[in-house]
């Protein structure tokens, strides 16, 4: 739709950014800072044991117009929200139709539910005779979700970015040696990407001026940064599997700009008010730092993917704080034949974090 509009391409972000940054800040004012992220939504979780499902528009609404005006940012945050509502929505129905007399089966869809009756009402673990039950439960809905996907990847082979690809893949174990610095190498990018986010929030929070201002000026930036490289914009997702097919005939230097670029426009931005998941952004600054690396190292003409498989798994594993959900998520995008260098690389960075974290405690 975009590319349609009678404007140089170059001068299409700022007829873009900046209008939409205003739009932002605008809703940021009257609604809140939506969308809730996927820590937020767990948190809630953990602590209440629900989430407010009933504010589930304003995390769309505010999502949909950040990723549309090119925001660096993932849809994983309205994703969780709207998916995690569902469950708690359907939760909250059984435990009427359960528990309460004047609820049956064709009250279902009723949209208007008393708040009071549903504190009334037993937790939805009250349904389970016991935790066993609860947990097969649990099990099975997730196989559900397993074999559906699997059926997916199945019926629909071509290549994407989640799936499960394959790829011959010529191991050398004489160039082992290099894997010790793709490791550092990720784990510092990964140390990196949290830093900008700490600092992106802390100067922020600062900035004690209006959110529509600082969700304009954002816009403003965003446009400009796109003059260096269209990749500051939108999270990557869908670019991913091109770049990399590409990202080796980029300069490193380049690659290494894009990288950066690319954590500060989605740590900046968020804190600015252009909210959304930082998952697919961050891979995307990893594959590209993983590619610049790659093209020092004698590995590279051998095992170009195998640098950016151990690259993107340590910076990853740093950046969500979990090895095993970053392996899965990584087993997804990469090819299967490395899903043993992606789990062993990020339990190696996740240790390597453990021992950055009590080595700086000793010291202070």
């Amino acid at each position: 739709m975009f590319d349609k509009l009678p404007v140089p391409s170059q001068a299409l972000p700022f007829f873009i950014c900046i209008p939409f940054g205003f739009i932002i800040g605008i809703l940021i004012k009257r609604l809140g800072s939506y969308p809730l992220t996927i820590e937020e939504v767990l948190m809630s979780v953990k602590q209440e044991e629900k989430i407010n499902y009933h504010n589930w528009w304003k995390s769309l609404t505010l999502g949909l117009i950040s990723l549309a005006a090119g925001g660096s940012i993932g849809p994983e945050a309205s994703t969780t929200v709207l998916g995690s509502g569902m469950v708690n929505w359907l939760g909250d129905r059984l435990r009427l139709i359960a528990y309460s007399s004047d609820w049956k089966w064709n009250h279902f869809w009723d949209t208007i539910v008393s708040k009071k009756q549903l504190k009334k009402l037993p937790k939805f673990s009250s349904l389970f005779k016991s935790k066993l039950y609860q947990k097969v439960f649990c099990l099975i809905m997730v196989m559900i979700g397993v074999v559906g996907a699997a059926i997916v990847f199945k019926l629909f082979p071509e290549e994407g970015l989640f799936g499960i690809h394959h790829r011959h893949i010529l191991w050398q174990w004489r160039y082992s040696m290099y894997v010790i610095i793709l490791l550092i190498v990720g784990w510092s990018f990964g140390m990196f990407f949290l830093w900008s986010e700490k600092w992106s929030d802390y100067f922020a929070k600062k900035i004690t001026i209006s959110p529509i201002i600082k969700a304009t000026i954002w816009g403003i930036v965003l446009a400009l940064l796109t003059l260096i490289t269209s990749y500051a914009l939108y999270s990557g997702e869908f670019q991913i599997v091109p770049f990399v097919h590409q990202a080796l005939q980029i300069s490193p230097l380049f690659l290494l700009v894009i990288a950066v670029i690319k954590t500060l426009s989605t740590n900046i931005g968020f804190s600015l008010g252009w909210r959304g998941g930082k998952i697919f952004p961050s891979i995307f600054a990893s594959v590209a730092v993983g590619a610049a690396i790659a093209q020092f190292l004698p590995i590279m003409p051998v095992m170009p993917v195998m640098c950016v498989a151990i690259t993107v798994s340590a910076s990853i594993a740093v950046i969500l704080g979990k090895p095993l959900l970053t392996a899965i998520l990584l087993i997804l995008l990469l090819p299967i034949e490395l899903a043993p260098v992606i789990l062993v690389s990020a339990y190696l960075s996740a240790c390597l974090t453990k021992v950055s974290y009590s080595f700086r405690q000793k010291n202070n």
